[in-house]
């Protein structure tokens, strides 16, 4: 196949919401599938750029230089990079430090360099030249996202940004040569609220008391990492969960020209972060509410534009099976609305998911979002101005701006590209719409060489023109869809759904498609659907094993033929038609029957059978019943077992079959005519034939094309494969899809064989490939393209007639099936309930039942339908004998019925068993047996539930209960509440035992050794008193001095805190606090902090708390204090148990007591009970695992088995009894001889009444009586009133004892309460002590617990040390690496400076052939050098007014712009106009050469002093990252021995436990506890005799206050009446030197003698009116002067501007002329001679400097005349006022 031509890409279509990016400034980019597409936006048209490697990955472009780079989705991916538009290959990108197994990410600069991030396992960042396909340098990433972008600054390609949704670091390149080095910053995020969390410096970490302190100033600086126990690398990143706030959820980000970052947050928040300084800035949050007063309206979109027809039906994922209609009407509504074009205002404000993507504009930063609105957002104002600008129907997922900024491309994940133009706010034109998602269904369109249709997961339904790579026309469906298929005979397509049902879509009109038809044929979703070729027959199946064949014509509007019937989920479906039209259709189907069938699975089985013509016209002819499911021999099914697993199976000529096999792969050819099948049943193993190589991955498919000629295949690794028949082992091959994204879904060739279509599986996208025949292959092309031909003129006719009959059918809608079905159905339950009760009324009443036909459901399948539609042809075939049977059933149910009542009415021996009148005793069984079965079942679940619980139950009871050594139990008292409970205890384990046995070794190990020790420095003691020190010998050492002061400062604390616990103390703890340090060194209780010396927690072996000191001592004494709790408890549990006993013991002894006090009660009939105490379940907690009968509320249930022992027993004791009432010779003796009793008691006798004598009991009168009757009676009455006395004595006998057993009782139980209560009390000390021994432990253990976090920060301290130390030899390396190169480099650049100077001197001996006088304008032309203008990009108004970095244009073009204009401008100094007057050409050459190799030379300077001003910069900051990374190895060796001398003085540093008495601690309560952290220790004497002291001292004061007091009083009257006194005398004398000093005025004499005051008043009013009036005119002449001045000024301002309007005009005109003369001297700059620029530039110094001395001189004069004033002015009298 191979030699007949290639495949060649066509066209491809296909957009997933990916980046769209613009080349170049018309022309937009984006991935499509395995290839790379290119639009025009102005004129739509589309190249397709088909992909060298595995796929495409990320996809970047570089519009200044026209290039686009993607990445390989394949293990080692390599990076293409390719040129616009001659797709030239650039670079490919490949280094052992790039990508092992994908890309992530990557972002062209500005220049010639490419950023990537790779994914796993590597993470890193890698830098690569792509113009040179070098790697420059590479780093990986700490903590690396695993999904991220990175980006490239548009104006520095050494800063870049890797952004991942909780990751942001900023990364700088630095160079040294060809040398280069990334590093890297990570940006501490905000919360979500917008505060910037505190990172906590390792170094510098805040100050952490572990415990608390009494009485010391011990703090240490503890990291949370530290307290958290983290070491290492987790210890930089460790977040505390109660103190971390949500961090913003990072989404994207842009570059600003000056560096910045903009970052896009999920939550709606906008972040500037600064690259350098790496600060953050929340410019936008959710918090600030509306942004914005201004919302743009949704301009309407076209009524023939795409974007109309997607928006009224729902195409997301996760659609309804069926759409609502009233939702449907809703949309329907909005698009209407929207078509209208009336205005709809979106809300204001940013939401979440509102800056998924942005980009950056002069306008400002242009975001989009998941509500599909693009925003633009005012950077200027600092409020943040934001408005919705435009609306497009789906969430937006890329932004991009075209080259020159003028349109912005908005890509959003329903597949569709926006063109969006700035300078036209709220318009968006529709660029692409081919409705994103995974295609299920593809097929030409008859004739099958126009167009062909493809179906999506929504249900989208999309028609695509062959010739122009374009959309026609769509109709969305409305539900999930899983297949599609093209009929040949006629222009419709039928869709299979997830539901079930096939839809015909009508396609005869492509401007108006529509659903004409709709069956639902299986209860699973519709996984095939197959036509042959002649479009007879449709086949169907999906994973309820069953196989429907219909007619695809309209005309029979689309008929069910019939069924089959298919074990297993179906996998592939073939249909065959061979040979002429009329030899029928085959069908071959696979299947896996196994019954754990998973998704995708290969067959094991294969089905083949056969359509006749006959059968195909006369179906019913081979249907099998009414359901018309087709015979096996009807259809001559055959059924196969595949020997090899396969997929997609395929029927050829010849009875071959095609399939590719799992395992190995291979394409594998089964012979159906030499094996014969058989049924199911016993069904044969086909084995394969033939083998041929074909793909590298499991699955895919395989078809024939339609002249049965050609066979492809196409797999999930993403290649189409096809080949001939009969050369089958050659074939061509083409990568269409990549297998990344799953491989090929579906493939279909044309029908004229030239074309082949594919769909991917998972990447949406639609391919269409070309045949270019080669000259050997055009002969086999021409005859499938004739037979093609011939095929279609004999199905035009057909294709025309049936496109007819669907033009006839109505358009089918959702709507109308809704409206069949008045009322909602019944479900299953209230069928079988309604079903229920109608057959109980039935038999109730004793009528005739008549079970209903069932009606199938409102959206029952075809076969449901037909299952019912047989039941109902049945119930009315045999209604008449169904009705017959019913009445003989009925008349036998009442003949049984009289039968029964008349045995129940016999007598028992006569009445027959209930069981004898079952007729249908199998029935009966069969019932029993089901209900046995259901017993069963139901008997094993709660067999199993109970086993469960009981295990449960036995867990429980041995983990609480027989694991205890003591029970918990309680011991309440009689008369009181009181209850005490003991110490529930588990048995010590044997490591505990060993634990505490261990611990005592050690001790008394060390007891051992410390009285040795003390032995040892005694003997040395008085050795060292004994004799003085020579001048050889030396004194104690300090450790023995230290440790003599250690002892005597231990002995002071215990003598004063011994001191300090004395005074007056009855109870038992008080006296344990007085006892004095003993003889055997015991420590008193309040300085062991605890009692638990008298309630059996002593210990010889415990520690002193002054000595706890080392972590090893602490975890001893933690084992020795928790023994000392365990033995306590023991020691409570003995009392416990003997309390516990003595109430027994009373309640035995009640007992006894009660027993007489009932039998007394009984005796003296009195109604009273005895008090009888009982033990409760808390006294008696193992009563709780005993369950009592009385305790079950339900009735037992009694096997048979059980039933039996009973019945057993029952007869055994009735035997028993029997027996015993048999001739029992003993108990008849003593009944006849004693009565029936052995002993008669006396209360018996006294009960006993006298009997009456025969004649008073007769009732014979009293006269009657004889004498010896009179004494009978007389002695009757002694005996009676003896009796009653015996009677009243013995009944006060019995209240007596009564009273007195109720006391015994009372006071017993009163006993045992008062020694309950002496227990609680114990209780309360013991729990007091053993709180104590806790609080000792609890204490221990925070100690511990803070040396462990102490050792955790100092080993954290040391892994730091190591990792600097480290980065420090790194440093160190790279430092010297780089003073080397800079060396180095430092002497080329020396050496091409000299190079230089050398051809500078040269030139007058390279031109010494020239004349003197003709050598100094040849120099000056060597020395001439073009002005290069600075590089300005070139951009027209409305580019620089919308590029943001247009004023920073990249350092790559402008180098390049600036080497070529120099050039240029020496190619235009070179020209003939430029030579000099009398220079020779053949000089003039000369000379222009040896110009050029010196600016040559020129260049190569100034480029080598940047190269190494940046070698110096490298090298610079090499050396301060040394200095840096030293200063830090410092800190952490200062931290270090910081942390040693803290961690010293805190194992130092003890906290100790004191017991005092409650007025002895003078401390202010906190809130909870005391803080003693300013207190000390006194002793109580010296707190009393200086309160003693206070007291004596205080009286004398009071005394003495009380006399001095009285004496002042005195002192303060008679001061009083002198100040009065003295008051008095200076009032007197003012008054009389106020008289005395009294004068005259003249005014005062005036007015005394003159006697008419009012006319001197007229007088003087007149005089100040006539004063005011002269003032008044005066003013108003002032006034009028002021006027005409005002008027003069005027006139004289108007005439200054008049004279300096014509001054500007002067000054423009001598502007002119000076930049004239400017000009022309510039342009004479090179021709003037030398000398005349030095006398110039002499003049010009010369005048300076006379100016400047002229400027001293100045100051000097005004300087001598200020002291000539001075002098002047001191020899002048100075003439000052005095007053007085």
């Amino acid at each position: 196949m191979d030699a007949m031509g290639t495949l060649e890409l066509q066209w491809a279509q296909g957009y997933n919401g990916t980046s769209a990016q613009y080349i170049n400034a018309k022309t937009l980019v984006h991935a499509c599938g395995s290839n790379v597409k290119f639009i025009d936006t102005e004129t739509k048209q589309e190249t397709v750029f088909p992909t060298p490697g595995e796929g495409v990955g990320p996809l970047t472009v570089n519009s200044n230089f026209g290039v686009f780079g993607f990445s390989e989705l394949c293990p080692q991916p390599r990076i293409f990079v390719f040129q616009y538009p001659n797709f030239l290959q650039q670079a490919v990108l490949k280094d052992e430090k790039g990508a092992q197994l994908e890309y992530l990410s990557i972002s062209f600069s500005a220049g010639y360099h490419l950023a990537t991030y790779s994914g796993v396992p590597d993470h890193s960042i890698a830098v690569w030249n792509w113009y040179e396909g070098t790697l420059l340098c590479s780093q990986s990433v700490s903590y690396p996202p695993p999904q991220a972008s990175l980006t490239v600054s548009p104006t520095n390609w050494r800063q870049l940004c890797l952004l991942g949704e909780k990751h942001l670091s900023v990364w700088h390149v630095e160079q040294c040569n060809k040398t280069s080095l990334i590093l890297s910053t990570n940006v501490n995020l905000p919360a979500e609220d917008g505060t910037l969390p505190e990172h906590e410096n390792l170094n510098d970490a805040p100050i952490r008391r572990p415990v608390h302190i009494t009485g010391a100033n011990t703090e240490i600086k503890m990291t949370r990492a530290a307290i958290a126990g983290v070491v290492g690398e987790n210890a930089e990143n460790l977040d505390v969960g109660e103190d971390v706030k949500p961090r913003v959820k990072l989404m994207s980000q842009c570059w600003s020209p000056g560096g910045d970052i903009y970052v896009g947050c999920a939550g709606g928040q906008l972040m500037k972060i600064e690259a350098d300084t790496q600060k953050v800035k929340i410019l936008l949050k959710l918090e600030m509410g509306l942004l914005s007063r201004e919302s743009s309206a949704i301009l309407p979109q076209p009524a023939g534009s795409l974007e109309s027809l997607h928006r009224g039906a729902s195409l997301t994922e996760g659609i309804p099976e069926e759409p609502d209609a009233e939702e449907s009407q809703q949309e329907v509504a909005e698009e209407t609305k929207l078509q209208r074009g009336d205005s709809v205002f979106l809300p204001e404000g940013l939401r979440e998911g509102s800056l998924n993507c942005i980009t950056l504009h002069k306008n400002g930063l242009y975001a989009g979002g998941e509500d599909g609105t693009l925003r633009l957002i005012s950077l200027a104002s600092k409020d943040g101005h934001l408005s919705d600008v435009c609306r497009v129907s789906s969430p937006i997922t890329s932004l991009g701006f075209s080259a020159d900024y003028q349109h912005l491309a908005v890509g959003t994940s329903r597949g569709s590209v926006h063109i969006y133009d700035p300078s036209a706010p709220g318009s968006a034109t529709d660029l692409l719409d081919v409705h994103f998602g995974n295609m299920v269904g593809l097929a030409p369109l008859g004739p099958g060489t126009k167009h062909c249709v493809t179906c999506r997961e929504d249900g989208e339904v999309q028609v695509w023109s062959v010739e122009e790579p374009s959309l026609v026309t769509c109709i969305p469906i409305g539900v999930q869809a899983t297949s599609l298929v093209c009929s040949p005979s006629t222009e419709v397509a039928a869709v299979g759904t997830k539901s079930g049902h096939v839809y015909f879509v009508d396609l005869s009109n492509l401007q108006s498609p529509r659903i004409i038809y709709r069956h639902h044929m299986h209860q699973g979703p519709v996984l095939h659907l197959m036509h042959d070729r002649e479009g007879k027959v449709l086949v169907t199946g999906s994973d309820d094993g069953y196989v429907f064949v219909m007619d695809p014509r309209p005309s029979t509007e689309f008929k069910i033929l019939g069924y089959i019937a298919v074990a297993g989920e179906i996998s592939s479906v073939s249909v065959l038609n061979e040979g002429n039209s009329g030899s029928g259709v085959k069908v071959v189907v696979t299947s896996d029957p196994s019954p754990q069938t998973r998704p995708q699975a290969p067959a094991t089985q294969l089905v083949k059978f056969d359509l006749s013509d006959a059968v195909l016209k006369d179906p019913t002819s081979v249907h099998g019943s009414t359901r018309c499911d087709f015979t096996d021999e009807g259809v001559q099914k055959q059924t196969w077992k595949l020997s090899v697993p396969c997929h997609g199976a395929c029927l050829a000529p010849g009875g071959l079959v095609y399939a590719l096999a799992h395992h190995n792969k291979r394409l594998q050819r089964f012979n159906l005519v030499q094996t014969k099948g058989e049924n199911e049943e016993n069904n044969y193993t086909l084995q394969p034939d033939e083998e041929y190589l074909s793909h590298q991955l499991p699955g895919g498919s395989v078809m024939l094309s339609t002249h049965q000629q050609w066979l492809a295949s196409c797999s999930p690794d993403g290649r189409v494969a096809v080949r001939t028949l009969q050369q089958i082992e050659r074939w061509s091959e083409v990568v269409a899809h990549s297998f990344a994204t799953g491989g090929v879904g579906w493939m279909r060739i044309s029908t004229d064989m030239q074309y082949l279509f594919t769909i991917g599986r998972k990447d949406g996208t639609l391919t269409c490939y070309k045949w270019n025949f080669s000259p050997a292959g055009k002969t086999e092309a021409s005859e499938a393209m004739e037979f093609a031909r011939g095929h279609n003129t004999k199905m035009h006719s057909l294709r025309r007639l049936e496109g007819a009959s669907a033009a006839t059918m109505p358009e089918w809608s959702m709507v109308k099936i809704v409206s069949h079905s008045d009322s909602r159905p019944d479900s299953a339950t209230q069928w079988e309930e309604k079903l229920k009760n109608r057959k109980e009324e039935a038999v109730s009443k004793d009528e005739i039942f008549t079970t209903p036909t069932p009606t199938p459901a409102s959206d029952a399948t075809w076969l449901e339908s037909k299952i019912q539609q047989a039941i109902r042809l049945e119930s009315q075939q045999y209604s008449d004998l169904k009705k017959e049977l019913r009445s003989q059933i009925r008349d036998m149910r009442r003949t049984i019925h009289s039968m029964m009542a008349e045995n129940a009415e016999r007598p028992d021996i006569e009445k027959l068993d209930r069981s004898e009148f079952n007729l249908d005793t199998a029935e009966q069984k069969r019932m029993q047996a089901d209900a046995d079965d259901r017993v069963a079942a139901l008997r094993e679940e709660l067999e199993f539930k109970m086993l469960a619980l009981q295990y449960l139950r036995d867990l429980i009871k041995r983990e609480c209960w027989d694991s205890m050594k003591v029970k918990g139990r309680n011991v309440l008292a009689f008369h009181t509440n009181t209850d005490v409970s003991n110490y529930p205890l588990r048995e010590r384990t044997k490591q505990e035992a060993d634990e505490v046995a261990r611990v005592t070794r050690i001790r008394k190990i060390e007891i051992a050794e410390l009285a040795a020790w003390k032995e040892i420095s005694k003997t040395e003691a008085a050795f060292a008193v004994s004799r003085t020190p020579g001048p050889d010998e030396q004194f104690p050492d300090d450790a023995s001095v230290i440790s003599d002061f250690e002892t005597n400062a231990r002995k002071d604390v215990v003598e004063v805190t011994t001191k300090a616990s004395t005074g007056p103390k009855t109870t038992q703890e008080e006296e344990l606090l007085d006892d004095d340090e003993g003889a055997e060194g015991k420590e008193a209780p309040s300085v062991t902090g605890s009692l638990a010396e008298g309630y059996g927690g002593d210990n010889e072996y415990y520690y002193s708390q002054f000595d706890l000191h080392t972590r090893e001592q602490k975890i001893n004494q933690v084992v020795l204090l928790k023994d000392a709790i365990y033995r306590m408890k023991e020691a409570f549990n003995k009392q416990f148990e003997s309390v516990a006993q003595m109430k027994q013991q009373e309640m035995v002894r009640i007992k006894e007591r009660n027993a007489r006090i009932t039998k007394i009660l009984d005796d003296l009939d009195l109604a009273e009970a005895a008090w009888q105490p009982a033990l409760t379940i808390d006294e008696q907690p193992e009563k709780l695992l005993v369950v009592e009968d009385s305790e079950v509320q339900v009735e037992k249930y009694v096997s048979p088995e059980e039933q039996k022992v009973i019945e057993q027993q029952k007869k055994k004791e009735e035997e028993r009894r029997l027996k015993e009432q048999g001739d029992n010779a003993r108990e008849r003796g003593l009944i006849d001889m004693m009565g029936g009793v052995l002993e008669v008691k006396k209360e018996d006798e006294l009960k006993q009444d006298i009997p009456k004598p025969t004649f008073m009991a007769d009732g014979k009168l009293e006269t009657e009586w004889t004498e010896e009757e009179k004494k009978a009676a007389v002695d009757y009455e002694k005996k009676v009133k003896e009796l009653a006395e015996e009677r009243e004595k013995y009944r006060k006998n019995l209240e007596a004892e009564l009273k007195k057993l109720q006391t015994q009782n009372a006071e017993g139980s009163a006993s045992f309460d008062e020694a309950l209560g002496q227990l609680f009390k114990r209780k309360v000390k013991t729990e007091m002590v053993i709180n104590q021994e806790e609080l000792k432990i609890v204490r221990l253990e925070l100690l511990i617990l803070a040396e462990e976090e102490l050792a955790c920060r100092e080993e954290e301290l040391y892994r730091l040390l190591d990792v600097k130390k480290a980065a420090k030899v790194e440093a160190a390396a790279r430092l010297q690496e780089a003073r080397g190169a800079v060396e180095h480099f430092r002497e080329e650049y020396e050496n091409i400076v000299a190079e230089d100077k050398v051809m500078d001197r040269a030139f007058k001996k390279d031109f010494a052939d020239v004349p003197a006088h003709l050598q100094d304008p040849l120099y000056r032309a060597f020395k001439r050098r073009p002005r290069v203008q600075r590089f300005r990009t070139q951009l027209d108004p409305a580019t620089a007014a919308a590029n943001p970095f247009a004023d920073r244009p990249p350092s790559a073009r402008v180098s390049l712009h600036s080497t070529q204009s120099l050039y240029t401008a020496l190619d235009e100094f070179d020209g003939p106009v430029n030579i000099p007057d009398g220079i020779e050409p053949y000089v003039w050459q000369r000379l222009c050469e040896a110009r050029r190799n010196k600016v040559e030379k020129e260049q190569q300077v100034k480029q080598k002093a940047l190269t190494l001003a940046e070698m110096n910069a490298f090298l610079q900051k090499r050396t301060e990252e040394d200095d840096r990374l030293m200063d830090d190895i410092d800190d952490l060796i200062t931290l270090q021995n910081k942390l040693r001398e803290d961690k010293m003085r805190w194992i130092l540093n003890l906290e100790v436990q004191f017991l005092l008495k409650q007025g002895q601690v003078e401390v202010d309560s906190g809130p909870f506890i005391h803080d003693y952290s300013d207190s000390i220790l006194l002793h109580r004497g010296v707190i009393e005799d200086l309160n003693s002291n206070i007291k004596t001292l205080g009286d004398a004061k009071l005394q003495i206050m009380v006399e001095s007091k009285d004496f002042r009083k005195g002192i303060h009257q008679l001061e009083w009446e002198r100040r009065r006194m003295q008051m008095q005398k200076s009032d007197l004398d003012t008054k009389a030197r106020d008289i005395q000093m009294f004068r005259m005025t003249k005014d005062l004499q005036v007015y005394l003698g003159d006697e008419d005051h009012s006319a001197m008043t007229a007088h003087q009013i007149s005089v100040l009116e006539q004063t005011i009036a002269s003032q008044t005119k005066n003013h108003e002449k002032r006034v009028e002067e002021y006027e005409n001045q005002l008027k003069e000024l005027k006139r004289t301002i108007r005439r200054m501007e008049e004279q300096n309007r014509g001054l500007d005009r002067e000054l423009e005109e001598l502007n002119v002329s000076v930049f004239e003369r400017k000009h022309i001297n510039e342009v004479n700059a090179d021709v003037r001679s030398d000398a005349a620029a030095e006398k110039r530039m002499a003049d010009i110094v010369q005048r300076r400097k006379l100016v400047d001395l002229a400027k001293a001189q100045a100051q000097e004069v005004a300087v001598l005349r200020a002291e000539v004033e001075r002098l002047r002015m001191r020899t002048f009298p100075a003439l000052v006022q005095v007053e007085h």
